[in-house]
């Protein structure tokens, strides 16, 4: 009885061990893409905004995306991070989209800012990581948007 209990866990062990490294190849990759971003609330110390991403599952079965953790970068320097901790369920070849809260203070812009309001180019960047998910294996996929201009020097 232990010899048969001994090779159920061997062979439960190596399905969960050749999930888990087949999920690279099993699944398609993901598309995370900057859609929007939208500034809201602002004060004499900085403003609230939101950054839409879309989020695209090529594949034939459901992909779930947790701990999304975030980076937003205006000429090089940080000027936001976080973390999404929900859970966002994408059915098979759909997308779905993922709201990033994010506070700046003009602080932590410098003078950049006036840059874009005086006709120059703000180069901007979001990067991060994902866990996607599916019944068989999980992975933390990085994503970068690179850098991006924003002003009248397009």
């Amino acid at each position: 009885m232990k010899k048969r209990s001994l090779i159920y866990i061997i062979i439960f062990f190596n399905i969960l061990l050749l999930s888990a490294c087949g999920m690279g190849s099993a699944v398609r990759k993901m598309s995370i893409q900057l859609e929007t971003v939208k500034i809201s609330d602002m004060t004499f110390d900085g403003f609230n905004a939101k950054i839409y991403l879309r989020v695209t599952n090529p594949n034939w079965f459901t992909v779930g995306v947790s701990d999304l953790n975030y980076h937003a970068y205006v000429s090089g320097q940080e000027v936001a991070s976080g973390q999404v901790g929900q859970e966002i369920s994408i059915p098979s070849g759909s997308a779905a989209d993922v709201v990033l809260p994010v506070k700046v203070s003009y602080g932590s812009l410098g003078g950049k800012i006036s840059r874009a309001f005086s006709g120059g180019k703000l180069n901007y960047r979001l990067a991060g990581s994902a866990v996607f998910h599916t019944w068989f294996a999980s992975r933390t996929v990085p994503f970068d948007t690179k850098d991006r201009n924003v002003g009248s020097g397009q």
